[in-house]
């Protein structure tokens, strides 16, 4: 049973079924139970027609005379992400779970809640729970790699991506998310041959956005910055656009229009990683700490284990002279990632300036050790590529709302 077959009729599972049965033997709840069915129908009635407050007011009160109805509790959940409410969303869909922990329509819609609140690792763990009880379901892989993808874990996000690629090969929205996702991944004759495929269907925005991600990949940088300025004017509030173009003008030393469409990009899209962590970057590092912070705090809640976002706050601490605590949180990072030479230099000046000498020779020797590793690797292209992020909103079930723009 899909997400929407739930929505759009009147469907009670299994357990709800049961629990109803075991009520109607009992007589002083039978009126309860043919009350709660007649609004719960009433609920559906007015879901059907749009009346997104009436079906909540109607649900609620075939709750109150049944409480344990997971039916009316997920379609509850889809009048409340219908009526932008998230939180209650999400809170319906979980107790409905918690009484039909098998009904995969309900965990799907679940997960696409808490994407939309951009709370990414637990929607991811839905979207896993689906997949892996429904291989076939096709959306539940699409919706797990774009979820892998926003959580930066790019080569289990290209896996999903291509199952979901291969299962439906002519699906747009996949074999777009999936070039893009090779382009980040630095794989781009994959993701030219994908896009080259989907380019022709794509909205003349959109191509110039793909077209000036595949510049800025190749440093290209004039290029790249031609192709996302037009992007940016044929669609304004097309995601990642100016994140992408605030990066090239980094590259390129233009500092003051970085900060500005880095800006641009939060207004409309401020669950942006990349422009989040930047823009934090950059106040941070002009001393703008006051703006900074809030920033990087939003940036380490989008993603916890990000290294480069734990760096820059740790970084802020010290900038606000909280030593010992920066010293910390970077001892933490370096464990997480031992390689990340930044890190380990920082971490040997604020040991010396804590009057710890033998930890900083050590962490000394680390880095010279790291240094050393580095020049024996093949010289990389300076500077970083900018992921692209301008991937298509997955398919909604009838249970969620349409991105807003």
């Amino acid at each position: 049973m899909t997400a929407a077959g739930r929505v759009g009729y009147h469907f009670t599972p299994m357990f709800a079924h049961f629990a109803l049965i075991i009520l109607m033997l009992l007589p002083q709840s039978r009126e309860a139970v043919r009350q709660s069915e007649e609004h719960f129908a009433r609920g559906v009635e007015r879901q059907q027609a749009g009346d997104w407050q009436g079906a909540r007011e109607a649900y609620e009160a075939a709750l109150k005379l049944v409480p344990r109805r997971s039916d009316a509790l997920s379609n509850l959940g889809v009048v409340h992400a219908r009526l932008g409410d998230y939180e209650q969303a999400i809170a319906s869909y979980q107790a409905a779970l918690a009484l039909d922990p098998a009904e995969h329509g309900i965990r799907l819609n679940l997960g696409i809640a808490l994407f939309e609140t951009q709370q990414f690792e637990p929607a991811r763990r839905e979207f896993a729970a689906v997949a892996a009880a429904e291989p076939a379901n096709h959306q539940a892989r699409q919706l797990l790699g774009l979820c892998l993808y926003q959580l930066g874990q790019l080569p289990a996000a290209i896996a999903e991506l291509e199952a979901a690629s291969r299962a439906e090969p002519d699906n747009v929205a996949v074999a777009y998310m999936l070039g893009t996702a090779y382009i980040e991944n630095g794989q781009l004759e994959q993701g030219r041959a994908l896009v080259d495929r989907v380019f022709k269907d794509l909205p003349p925005a959109e191509a110039h956005l793909i077209l000036g991600s595949f510049h800025a990949a190749n440093r290209s940088h004039q290029e790249a910055i031609a192709e996302l300025t037009a992007a940016r004017q044929l669609d304004p509030k097309l995601p990642t656009v100016r994140t992408q173009l605030a990066t090239v003008y980094l590259v390129t030393g233009n500092r003051d229009l970085a900060i500005e469409e880095y800006r641009a990009e939060l207004e409309v899209n401020p669950g942006d990683f990349a422009a989040t962590v930047r823009l934090g970057w950059l106040y941070r590092e002009d001393g703008r700490l006051d703006e900074a912070e809030p920033l990087l705090k939003r940036a380490l809640a989008l993603r916890p284990e990000d290294p480069g976002a734990r760096f820059q706050w740790a970084q802020l601490v010290q900038a606000r002279g909280r030593t010992p605590e920066a010293v910390t949180l970077l001892e933490g990072l370096v464990r997480l990632k031992p390689d990340f030479t930044a890190a380990h230099v920082l971490l040997a000046r604020l040991y010396y300036k804590l009057k710890r000498p033998a930890d900083a020779e050590r962490t000394k020797a680390v880095i010279d050790r790291l240094n050393a590793e580095q020049q024996q690797k093949q010289p990389t292209a300076e500077g970083q590529k900018e992921p692209p992020r301008a991937i298509e909103r997955p398919e909604r079930t009838l249970g969620a709302p349409a991105p807003k723009p």
